[in-house]
C-alpha cells in the first residue's frame, strides 16, 4: 500500500475516533446535567446551552440525535410538547450517573475518583 494511502487511512480513523469521543462526551454531559436537574425535567434547549459551554459549535440537531440514542438505551425519557423536548432520567440513567451500574460503551463516563 502506498505511503499516502496509509497516511490518509490514519487521518480518517483519527477523525472517526474524535467524532466518537465527542458523541460519547455529549451523551455523558446530558446524563450528568439531567441528574443535577432531578426531580425536575429539563428542556432540550436548556441542555443545549449547557452543552455549548463545552462544545460551542454544538447544534440542536446533534443534541437531539444523542438524546435519541440515550432514549433508545432506556436512560432517559422524552416528552415532546410542541417543538420542545422535556427530558427526564430513568432509573437506569440515574444508576449510570451514580456509578452503581455498568456504563454502555457509547457513553464516555469519566473514571470515578
Amino acid at each position: 500500500m502506498p505511503k499516502s494511502a496509509v497516511a490518509l487511512r490514519s487521518r480518517t480513523s483519527l477523525v472517526i475516533d474524535i467524532e466518537a469521543v465527542r458523541r460519547g462526551q455529549i451523551r455523558w454531559l446530558c446524563l450528568e446535567q439531567l441528574d443535577h436537574a432531578r426531580p425536575d425535567v429539563m428542556t432540550d434547549l436548556a441542555l443545549l446551552a449547557i452543552i455549548q459551554v463545552v462544545y460551542p459549535n454544538a447544534q440542536h440537531v446533534e443534541l437531539r440525535r444523542e438524546l435519541d440514542y440515550l432514549k433508545r438505551s432506556f436512560l432517559l425519557t422524552i416528552e415532546v410538547n410542541g417543538e420542545m423536548w422535556h427530558l427526564n432520567l430513568t432509573y437506569q440513567g440515574i444508576d449510570i450517573v451514580e456509578y452503581t451500574s455498568t456504563c454502555p460503551d457509547g457513553i464516555k463516563r469519566p473514571l470515578r475518583h
